[in-house]
């Protein structure tokens, strides 16, 4: 588990990798940051501004869910689940009916 300790913005010298989405940041261009710990090891790391806004936003990214890439895998996910086409109610492995206010199973 990664655990954050201080995050500035930045406006940068050279060019980075972006923590979150593994895409470049470029040189001169505002980011983000961070210096954490992870297993007693202190890291630090940048990230666009987005990436932050999406980390910080997302209850899921607090704890484990915060890697190297974690948002180009979690939009690669969220487009795989897209991706699937359920064209009618009848090929889903249960029907669901409604009667007087319950729903039966």
């Amino acid at each position: 588990m990664i655990d954050i300790r201080n995050k500035k913005m930045v406006i940068t010298r050279k060019a980075h990798e972006c923590f979150g989405c593994l895409e470049e940041i470029e040189k001169g261009k505002s980011a983000v940051y961070v210096s954490a710990k992870e297993d007693e090891q202190h890291k630090s790391f940048h990230l666009h501004e987005e990436c932050n806004k999406t980390i910080s936003r997302d209850k899921w990214f607090s704890g484990s869910g915060l890697y190297r890439g974690c948002i180009k895998d979690a939009l690669k996910t969220s487009e795989q689940l897209r991706s699937i086409n359920i064209s009618s109610i009848d090929e889903l492995p249960f029907v669901m009916t409604k009667s007087n206010d319950k729903v039966e199973v």
